[in-house]
């Protein structure tokens, strides 16, 4: 039995936190026995029931304090976490290159034994100098570093301190049947179809550099009928909620917290399409969702997602931050019953092709057994 071990730190879910959760449920447990160490404090109601339901799922969880300055007390404890699993391999999870103590797990996690798998999700974020010293430094120490598009890797060499060649990339998956499962007609009450209403779907956390609010201003030029549906949380929805009052449409922006897995895929499949215009992602879950419900998507140029969405053939892709651009793209898809159908019947062909959870599982278990018995291969494309 190979033991897996997954560490995060994030204070909040986020995607980088699904994608712990799909493969660490995902795994074979006949081979596989994954478990998990995240902190202990400082993280919100949305991470813990996450937490919460990877234990339901039979893995284990332990929550270890990893405070920000970092403190020398907290190695102890997070070693002794890790070492209590006897791990064969310790998977690093960094949705961002220096949020906090992940950096350091990777010393630690070789310390107790381990094999060391690093997965950065967003490595193009501003260099934090004082943190990237220690970041450079601990790398050295990974076995092997993954990320989920090509941007992501170049960059991951670039700014990162990871050798050129050593980054593999794996695209995120989501599982093959999802979105086939009659997703509109079980839509909940409040993300139900209407008819003539062009219905545009926002799902993400609510922070600035998602785009709600310049989606926001985009749709409020159309003039054709139309809802735009939010799921989501997060400090930016109080000045979202304001733009849409200050333009006259805050009756048409539904804004419905954060919802289940389960809600949001109806959600997606009631939607006529997803829009998701960000200046910084990797490779966002709510494209690939859309795109398994055969949804056509809204989206920017920016980083990883081109690799996802093809401009013209799955979706529509704009610069980021171009508000008119956004709004034209908004329109052409409202006014065209025809491009939309084939839009979303391509994505679904690419989603198949490319995406599926079933193929992720696949490439990284290959990762993980290949380092467990010292006879690892590359299971992903270089950057």
């Amino acid at each position: 039995m190979i033991r897996v071990v997954y560490a995060i730190d994030a204070p909040y879910l986020g995607g980088a936190e699904h994608y712990v959760s799909r493969l660490a449920t995902g795994l074979d447990r006949r081979e596989f026995a994954p478990a998990l160490i995240m902190p202990t404090g400082g993280v919100d109601a949305s991470l813990k029931a996450w937490a919460g339901g990877l234990e339901s799922a039979g893995i284990p969880v332990v929550r270890v304090p990893m405070r920000l300055p970092f403190r020398a007390g907290d190695a102890i404890g997070i070693y002794r976490a890790l070492a209590s699993f006897e791990p064969h391999i310790v998977h690093v999870n960094m949705p961002g290159p220096y949020t906090g103590q992940t950096g350091l797990l990777i010393p630690i996690a070789r310390a107790a034994g381990a094999r060391v798998v690093v997965t950065e999700h967003l490595p193009m974020v501003e260099r934090l100098w004082k943190r990237a010293a220690v970041k450079e430094w601990a790398v050295r120490f990974a076995d092997a570093a993954v990320t989920m598009s090509h941007a992501n890797a170049r960059l991951m060499v670039q700014n990162q301190g990871y050798a050129a060649g050593r980054v593999q990339v794996v695209e995120n998956g989501v599982p093959s049947g999802y979105g086939m499962g009659g997703a509109v007609a079980g839509a909940p009450h409040d993300t139900a179809p209407e008819t003539g209403i062009f219905t545009f779907g926002f799902v993400g956390n609510l922070i600035p550099h998602k785009g709600l609010r310049l989606l926001i201003e985009a749709v409020s030029t159309l003039v054709e009928s139309w809802r735009l549906v939010v799921v989501g949380e997060g400090p930016d929805e109080a000045d979202a909620r304001h733009i849409a009052m200050r333009r006259g449409v805050a009756d048409r922006v539904v804004f419905l917290g954060r919802r289940s897995p389960e809600d949001v895929e109806r959600l997606i499949g009631a939607c006529d399409a997803i829009v998701l215009p960000s200046s910084v992602e990797g490779l966002p879950y709510v494209i690939l969702e859309a795109m398994a419900c055969a949804k056509p998507v809204v989206s920017t140029k920016a980083f990883g997602i081109p690799e996802a969405v093809i401009d013209g053939v799955t979706g529509i892709l704009v610069e980021p931050g171009d508000v008119a651009a956004l709004s034209h793209a908004l329109h052409t898809l409202m006014t065209d019953a025809r491009l939309c159908a084939r839009l979303g019947r391509a994505g679904r062909e690419r989603f198949e092709a490319h995406f599926t959870l079933e193929r992720q599982i696949d490439a990284m278990s290959a990762l993980y057994r290949g380092l467990a018995t010292g006879r690892a291969t590359r299971v992903g494309s270089s950057a």
